[in-house]
């Protein structure tokens, strides 16, 4: 069987931009170009869109694998579950193990599969649809025949669980796909291929679907083929153009409902039509700033009068994360952000998604010994002006009132107020 050669001089993978719709197309022709010459006939390209630029190629029962787990075992476990408990879910019952698979992997189970679609704007869709804005998103883009070629020593590919297929065939496909809990046919397959899916399902069939399915090798597919010889490539969506991207998308009819060709995709899609979308600018309604506290640290102060009755903190609606008070870290410099900024109940720590992530509200102070705060917090965890609080005033808040830990810090707030107040 052939194998992947390791190119000595491989030239290194580039990654264009595109900013609007019509350059990304612009580029899938040109990055199409020489791949076709080298077919001497039109190909199909397949592509992936992601949010994050830097996401590997990599399906998602390899990213949360632990790495010393034995793959075969975890994946027969995780397919022996769905399928038991599948039936009773869906009206459509898969005929075979292959279409069990690509079942499993379109409603997010874990699998060596790698979504593709065979729609080119699908493909942008999927990157810009969920972007963030803040990282660039791309689109990588595979000659799939090409790949079938360098694994296989066939450019063709098949849909493995289709009825009908040759044998021949379906003895080359099987090895990537082993019966499950089977002793002697455990997976050993190192390379990935491409494999079409059987249109059973309305999702599959609209978004043009089609699958890499990995072997045991963990490597991103950008890894084991990483030069620009090979027949994969990246087109990088800047963050600034995702929004505007998206827009192009929908004049062009790919929207919510294109890919999810069901009620829920087509309300998100009327959505997105008929409910007009504020725009703001990120300085709207913020009147505060942080700053060197003479209580404690850093502290939170107005940057204009603030009036009683004011909701503090606009679009401050970062999730919280709780955790049990025993899964806290030992280490004193990591167990200080818990100390500082966590809220305790019954047990249980409530902190930001993650500590880099902290908003301006998790750095208010309680007030210093003898004094009242200004703000208060309701069993929401929104903060309010009590009173009307001055320019370059401290916002303060008696954490007591919503965080139990917060008792224990007092002591320390004291000692940190008096040593700060004596500097001064």
């Amino acid at each position: 069987m052939p194998r992947v050669r390791q190119k000595k001089s491989a030239k290194t993978r580039v990654s264009p931009l595109a900013k609007t719709v019509t350059e990304f197309i612009h580029l899938v022709e040109t990055i199409r170009g020489p791949w076709d010459q080298e077919h001497r006939d039109p190909i199909g390209l397949w592509f992936r869109g992601i949010r994050k630029s830097d996401w590997p190629l990599l399906p998602k029962l390899y990213r949360h694998l632990d790495f010393d787990a034995a793959v075969g075992e975890a994946e027969d476990d995780i397919r022996e579950d769905f399928i038991r408990r599948a039936p009773s879910l869906s009206s459509y019952q898969p005929s075979n193990a292959w279409e069990w698979y690509f079942l499993m992997q379109h409603y997010g189970a874990p699998t060596r599969l790698l979504d593709w679609t065979e729609n080119a704007l699908m493909g942008l869709y999927f990157a810009v649809k969920d972007s963030e804005s803040l990282q660039d998103a791309a689109v990588w883009l595979i000659d799939p025949w090409w790949l079938n070629q360098q694994v296989t020593g066939k450019a063709e590919v098949l849909p493995p669980g289709s009825a009908g297929l040759a044998q021949a065939d379906t003895k080359r496909y099987r090895p990537w796909l082993p019966d499950r809990f089977d002793p002697k046919k455990h997976l050993r397959k190192k390379l990935p291929i491409a494999v079409f899916p059987n249109y059973f399902d309305r999702r599959i069939a609209a978004q043009r679907s089609c699958f890499t399915i990995h072997g045991v090798l963990r490597d991103p597919l950008e890894t084991i083929f990483p030069s620009a010889d090979d027949h994969l490539a990246k087109i990088t969506i800047p963050a600034y153009t995702t929004e505007s991207i998206k827009e192009e998308l929908d004049e062009f009819g790919i929207d919510e409902v294109a890919i999810y060709p069901d009620l829920q995709g087509l309300g998100v899609s009327v959505s997105n039509a008929f409910i007009e979308k504020r725009t703001f600018l990120p300085h709207e309604g913020i009147c505060t700033r942080l700053g060197q506290s003479q209580i404690h640290g850093v502290g939170v102060f107005a940057i204009k009068k603030i009036k009683k009755g004011t909701k503090l903190f606009p679009e401050d609606s970062d999730e919280v994360r709780w955790t049990d008070a025993a899964l806290l870290p030992k280490h004193k410099h990591l167990r200080q952000f818990y100390d500082a900024f966590a809220v305790e109940k019954d047990g249980k720590y409530g902190c930001p998604q993650h500590f880099s992530r902290l908003t301006m509200s998790w750095y208010l102070n309680d007030p210093a010994p003898g004094t009242m705060p200004n703000v208060r917090c309701d069993d929401n965890f929104e903060f309010w002006a009590l009173r009307d609080i001055q320019k370059n005033e401290e916002l303060t808040v008696d954490s007591d009132t919503y965080s139990e830990h917060n008792k224990k810090k007092d002591s320390r707030l004291v000692k940190a107020s008096k040593t700060a107040n004596a500097r001064s």
